[in-house]
């Protein structure tokens, strides 16, 4: 299996090599076979030979671990949840060695004695996972904000021009919601104005 990773942190996964690098740079099958070409020479026997530039990701083949069980054991920190067209996402570090990682807990999900871990080149980002969290609540809250907004948008744009003090007041509680994510908040913990 074929991984591809920026500063250690996980961006692609394929079976092969040509499928992970397309991947890392976000190439469809007809860009790649196009970029390809450009980058392809041949040697005085006439053998293509690929010439690849600089990239900002590392492509290394891991063997000797079940890439695709240990993934699968990290789903958590994959987001799967993501937009048609938006790029998976993964919260999980390489390592070029393997080295212990989380620790396995027994039937009872207590410790053993003496502890046991997984060995794997894979581990979770809890930091990265938690902000890429926060990020995808933040979507979510000024999703909503902007639909409810918009949903009365036809009542500012009319021609009669007179809005009650009620339904701008309700507009202008739904622009007075937090716009950032200065602060840790999640979806549940908004209080949506109520409409007149």
């Amino acid at each position: 299996m074929f991984i591809s990773h920026k500063s250690n942190v996980l961006h692609t996964v394929h079976e092969t090599e040509w499928q992970c690098r397309r991947n890392s740079k976000g190439l469809d099958k007809s860009e790649y076979g196009a970029w390809i070409a450009t980058i392809t020479t041949q040697d005085d026997d006439g053998n293509d030979v690929v010439t690849y530039p600089s990239e900002d990701f590392t492509i290394v083949e891991c063997t000797d671990e079940e890439v695709g069980t240990r993934l699968s054991q990290l789903q958590d920190y994959t987001n799967l949840n993501r937009v048609a067209g938006e790029a998976r996402v993964y919260n999980i570090k390489w390592s070029k060695n393997k080295v212990n990682c989380e620790e396995v807990l027994d039937m009872d999900g207590k410790s053993q004695s003496p502890k046991v871990y997984v060995k794997s080149h894979f581990k979770g980002d809890n930091t990265a996972k938690d902000a890429r969290l926060l990020a995808d609540e933040w979507t979510r809250i000024r999703r909503e904000r902007d639909r409810l907004l918009a949903e009365t948008d036809w009542m500012v744009l009319s021609d009669t021009g007179t809005v009650s003090t009620a339904w701008k007041n309700y507009r202008k509680s739904l622009r007075d919601l937090p716009s950032d994510q200065s602060s840790e908040t999640s979806y549940a913990d908004i209080t949506w104005p109520t409409k007149p």
